[in-house]
């Protein structure tokens, strides 16, 4: 009997396992397919330049350079090290450096001297972590809830159109995910040894603290993490104040201890990240018709977690199809899922694992508010700062899910059709004939409520699946900069020798140049190029009152080159009637927006 009963549990592992590499193989494969087909942001652009140990100061201002002096910073070099990599990121970004030394030791794997680093190579990594978060969130599935749970969260992390669009761009987002589910991991096994006035091995606190500590050098935003963290622990604290001071509290406070004295190293830098320049685009004071803005965008951020469908780069009938049909199953599904919710809160056995991410998500939502409203720093306007609750949500999700695909495993279904006196006629020896047909009535309701929950769950799963397959279509989840536009738009229009000025006043927009550049290296193998049109670039100093000085380089290669010439202005800030007394008109009053790039063409004759 005993030899049956592993028989029977090894073959219910091989039965998760294999189950598990098939979400691992539908996670592959949505973050591999057109991994390298977009162009790349200039977020992205900073990852692969310090990546490689470059600065992005290195280049030239006022002074017209070529294209493959413009792409140097993205210049591999063998003789680069990661010392060089810390040094350069500290010196000139908002990020701490642990996944950007990871990357630069990726790049020495697939590259060689003097090529332009692979954009697949650099998206590769990031997918990689991203499909390391399938496994992982499977795991904590399993431990907060059960197997199926665990399934269910990790088909979510598979076929999640917002975990695609972090895992397909070269930044530390996926790898924060890795470290934020195993964080929640660590905090759901000591939660139990809190409720029961216990004291948790030594060894599970250093693997916590050591978890904060690689999550906060890998991004400053796991900072949110702790704090939240930090809220959930306290609301159990403030339960128990009484034995504040008993052993098990202590231990807590020691992990609390090594995670600040883990942060502490990063405490003047984060302080500076604040008052940096390159965070001014979130610094916000709310006008009175502007303040509610924030709460769609959060909600809008939650949804797409797990359902999208194509709403960018469509016609605006498929936009407003994709919205009827998300509101329209949104309103189908929501009452199966409230009552997945409550059957959850209702279940005495894990209970205590759905009130920690409950706390988690609220807490995570409240901080989020406080930053928004209380500090002028509104992270609703980018997805990309709502992975601090992403992993919660898919658990949350799935656990509901997993109520609703067992039928919440209990008679309330029953309970809400019938009174209890019918329910009691029902229970009781010889029944009437009135009492049959409720019977019948019941298990026939019940039949239906259990493929209606099942059909819940699939609808939700197929509908994710779509999203995934929205957001490697660049259908969804679009870079706010596209520079492939901008370079279709240019290719076209221009019919002489183009040069591309650009007004210089962050590294930001160094970045955004380098990546206009780097998508031309990229269409020079679609399409045939000739050298005469290969394109020139100047990044010009910002000019008192945007007047175009006698001696800037600008006036100066307009009145030296010979013509015809086509000068792209774009995020140029420089009035069109300075450039007439050049001889150089606008082409024309109107021409396409391009997300991210404000442009204009003057024909120089």
């Amino acid at each position: 009997m005993k030899k049956n009963n592993i028989k029977l549990l090894l073959k219910n592992q091989w039965f998760h396992l294999i189950i598990l590499l098939c979400w691992l193989t539908i996670g592959i494969i949505l973050r591999s397919t057109n991994l390298a087909d977009k162009s790349a942001s200039s977020i992205e652009i900073a990852t692969l330049g310090y990546s490689l140990g470059h600065s992005f100061f290195d280049l030239p201002l006022d002074r017209v350079i070529t294209l493959d002096q413009l792409l140097s910073p993205l210049q591999f070099e063998s003789t680069s090290t990661p010392t060089d990599v810390i040094h350069q990121l500290l010196s000139e970004d908002t990020h701490p450096p642990l996944y950007f030394v990871i990357n630069h030791l990726w790049f020495n794997l697939f590259s060689t001297d003097g090529e332009i680093v692979s954009l697949w190579v650099g998206r590769s990594l990031s997918a990689i972590f991203g499909v390391a978060a399938i496994p992982a969130i499977f795991g904590l599935g399993c431990l907060a809830f059960s197997p199926l749970v665990g399934h269910i969260a990790a088909a979510l992390m598979a076929i999640s159109p917002y975990g695609i669009y972090l895992a397909q761009e070269s930044r530390h987002h996926t790898l924060t995910i890795v470290w934020i589910i195993a964080s929640i991991t660590c905090l759901l096994a000591i939660v139990p040894y809190l409720k029961k006035h216990r004291i948790f091995p030594i060894w599970l606190g250093c693997v916590w603290v050591t978890i904060n500590s690689l999550g906060i050098a890998t991004h400053y935003i796991f900072i949110l993490v702790l704090a939240t963290e930090g809220l959930v622990i306290g609301s159990f604290w403030l339960r128990d104040i009484q034995n504040r001071f008993q052993s098990y509290w202590w231990r807590i406070y020691l992990v609390a201890l090594g995670t600040f004295i883990g942060c502490l190293v990063w405490l003047p830098v984060v302080i500076g990240v604040a008052n940096n320049q390159l965070t001014d685009w979130i610094s916000t004071s709310f006008d009175l018709d502007e303040i509610w803005h924030p709460i769609p965008r959060l909600l809008a951020w939650i949804l797409t977690m797990v359902w999208l469908l194509p709403i960018e780069g469509t016609s605006l009938f498929v936009t407003i199809l994709s919205g009827v049909i998300l509101l329209g199953m949104l309103i189908w599904v929501a009452p199966t899922v409230w009552r997945g919710w409550k059957a959850q809160m209702n279940d005495m056995e894990n209970r205590l694992s759905f009130q920690v991410f409950v706390t988690f998500f609220a807490g995570a939502i409240a901080l989020f508010l406080v930053i928004i409203y209380g500090m002028g720093r509104d992270l609703s306007l980018a997805a990309r700062y709502h992975f601090v609750y992403f992993p919660v949500v898919i658990i949350l999700l799935a656990a509901i899910l997993a109520k609703c695909w067992n039928n919440y495993e209990n008679q309330t279904e029953v309970e809400n059709i019938f009174s209890d006196k019918e329910i009691g006629k029902i229970k009781k020896e010889g029944a009437t004939k009135k009492d049959l047909i409720i019977t019948s009535a019941t298990s026939l309701i019940v039949s239906n409520l259990k493929q209606i929950n099942k059909r819940v769950v699939i609808v939700v799963l197929l509908i994710g699946l779509c999203g995934g397959l929205t957001v490697i279509n660049n259908y969804g989840y679009q870079r706010s900069r596209r520079a492939d536009l901008l370079v279709e738009e240019i290719q076209t229009q221009s019919k002489a020798a183009p040069l591309i000025a650009t007004t210089y006043q962050t590294h930001a927009e160094i970045r955004a140049l380098i990546a206009l550049g780097l998508e031309f290296k990229r269409q020079k193998y679609k399409t045939n190029i000739s050298d005469f049109f290969q394109p020139q670039f100047l990044l010009v100093k910002r000019q008192q009152n945007q007047k175009l000085t006698p001696d800037s380089t600008l006036a100066k290669f307009l009145s030296e080159t010979s013509r015809p010439l086509d000068l792209w202005g774009v995020n140029f800030k420089v009035e069109a009637n300075e450039l007439e007394t050049f001889n150089c008109r606008k082409y024309s009053d109107y021409q396409p927006k391009v997300n991210g790039y404000r442009y204009r063409l003057y024909n120089c004759r």
